[in-house]
């Protein structure tokens, strides 16, 4: 169980879920940091301004909730953007959203999404929501450390491995080519 506040980031356009979110997580007495973008923009700048800046606090939130409808970039954008960043990619990021389409679901996943979960239309499953998400990233799931100076280093790419795993690695590139 960690001692310091949760650190949650919520990139969301609506002001009303943020303050519902916001409402939850203090009514289920969670201590926590919540910081909220109302645009994909603002949400990619902070982020990384927050990863240069802190000194002595750990670097990446605990949680990124991420909703999809937003203003320019939209939440798919973000996502492969924070996915693709050597520093925030190990971030966990669930999106949250009114979107249940079979196709936003699938392209979430893809680009790295760690869940995909449907808004609450009633406040008492908000609530129920943040203690699901506070049991599962905060109490049980075990993160990389949050600091800078803890990042592992990016593997090579050109640096592979021999050995009998490579079997299994050159049959999936040889499946991926006829496709």
């Amino acid at each position: 169980m960690m001692l310091e506040p949760f650190d949650l980031v919520l990139v969301d356009d609506s002001i009303s879920d943020a303050r519902i979110i916001q409402r939850a997580l203090d009514e289920v007495g969670i201590a926590h940091r919540l910081t909220h973008y109302l645009d994909g923009a603002s949400a990619l700048e902070g982020l990384v301004a927050e990863l240069q800046t802190r000194s002595g606090r750990s670097g990446r939130p605990h949680l990124t909730l991420l909703d999809l409808n937003l203003p320019g970039l939209d939440g798919l954008q973000i996502l492969a953007a924070i996915k693709s960043d050597p520093l925030l990619r190990v971030m966990p990021v669930v999106i949250l959203t009114t979107s249940g389409r079979d196709e936003d679901v699938s392209r979430a996943y893809a680009l790295g999404a760690n869940s995909y979960l449907l808004k609450p239309e009633e406040f008492a499953r908000y609530r129920e929501l943040i203690l699901a998400l506070k049991g599962f990233w905060f109490e049980f799931a075990v993160q990389p450390a949050r600091s800078r100076s803890a990042e592992p280093p990016i593997p090579d790419p050109s640096e592979r491995r021999s050995g009998a795993g490579d079997q299994y690695g050159e049959a999936f590139e040889k499946r991926r080519g006829r496709e």
